[in-house]
């Protein structure tokens, strides 16, 4: 019994000291995955061209992979890619960001958000990113280094969206809900920028925000300028904090930051309940942040000014987005769900019969802006 015991031991042991298992191991696959992290799609003339990148590893100390291939559809050119790319197995799982050309984005982007909603790889809470004046796979395969690819640079920019704007991207999920509710969507834009001001043709290139993309009936209709995209934020709710910067009466430029704040929206109808306009009034606190020169928050006047300045200043940009709003024909400051939730179930029952265009709809704007206090410990 003694013997039988050792020589099964032997049996198992001996394959193990030989370098070689029993069951097969799935270490060699993982070495030779790669993790796609960034993907964009760019269709023309009935192709369509597919670009992947992953981030730079480290720990091989190999930098970021960039891939790309054609097809009659986006899976064509999914299997182009893989039927190239001999040396790894591509993973799809852990794509954080999916881009698509401004070109594409124009002629529809309802086949994107079906690829993406039907597949069993790539999650849904993907943001969605328009490539502004240029193509998704130039984008990604032409920005960064050997170091650092757009992989990583599209991951800055989106954690640092909340603090600098507070629009976070829009994924695909919330953008096709939209769509299918209300026919009109936001989703982020960015464009290929040099890298650097005094860099030299053929010089590494670098992503950069570049507003907001509106979308309606599943058509890039648009876009929000990037200086905009805090006005956009504060009629929506308010959630973020926000950097502007005014010119006092001597000529010095202050930079005022607001806190989140609040926006309400006030139907204004008329005596029968029609709905005749809106009203959006915003209500937020400014610190200041930085002063040219001097200026001290203990003189009311000065910082009364300051606030007038400040509200002057959000007005214009508002202003903008309701002018565009109005030139799109696009209800992207969501009024009708907005005025629905503060309206009774008859005077909701009213706008559906009358068929209320609220993307046309006329609107007055208020702002009032209190200053807090300063943040300069010259003010005391």
């Amino acid at each position: 019994m003694k013997r039988l015991c050792c020589f099964l031991i032997i049996i198992i042991v001996l394959p193990v000291l030989a370098g070689c298992t029993l069951f097969p191991s799935k270490l060699q696959g993982v070495e030779r995955l790669l993790v796609v992290q960034a993907m964009g799609v760019d269709a023309s003339d009935g192709r369509v061209r597919l670009s992947m990148v992953s981030s730079a590893d480290s720990s091989r100390g190999e930098g970021p992979v960039r891939l790309a291939g054609s097809g009659a559809t986006i899976r064509d050119a999914a299997d182009d890619i893989v039927s190239r790319t001999t040396e790894e197995e591509l993973l799809s799982a852990h794509i954080g960001q999916l881009l698509l050309g401004e070109e594409s984005a124009r002629a529809g982007v309802d086949g994107v958000l079906r690829y993406v909603c039907r597949s069993r790889e790539i999650r849904m809470d993907v943001p969605l990113l328009i490539v502004r004046g240029g193509s998704a796979e130039r984008a990604l395969l032409d920005t960064g280094d050997e170091r650092i690819g757009a992989a990583e640079i599209l991951e800055a920019l989106r954690a640092a969206a909340p603090s600098r704007d507070g629009f976070s991207p829009p994924s695909v999920a919330r953008i096709a809900g939209q769509l299918e509710e209300g026919g009109c969507a936001l989703a982020s834009a960015v464009v290929c920028t040099a890298a650097s001001e005094q860099a030299e043709d053929g010089a590494p290139l670098t992503l950069a925000p570049a507003g907001c993309a509106v979308i309606r009936d599943g058509v890039l209709a648009g876009f929000i300028e990037q200086e905009d995209v805090a006005a956009l934020d504060l009629i929506g709710g308010a959630r973020g904090v926000h950097d502007f910067i005014v010119t006092d009466a001597e000529g010095q430029r202050v930079t005022l930051q607001t806190a989140p704040g609040r926006a309400v929206v006030t139907p204004l109808r008329g005596e029968t309940g029609e709905l005749r306009g809106a009203e959006i009034s915003l209500s937020l606190s400014a610190s200041v942040a930085e002063i040219d020169g001097r200026g001290a928050l203990s003189d009311g006047e000065y910082a009364d000014a300051l606030a007038a300045l400040l509200e002057r200043e959000i007005l214009r940009r508002a202003g903008k987005l309701v002018q565009l709003e109005k030139t799109l024909d696009a209800d992207f400051l969501g009024l009708e769900e907005r005025i629905a939730l503060c309206s009774s179930s008859r005077e909701r029952a009213l706008d559906r019969e009358r068929g209320v265009d609220y993307a046309s709809l006329p609107l007055r704007l208020s702002v009032s802006v209190s200053i807090s206090h300063s943040n300069d410990v010259r003010d005391g």
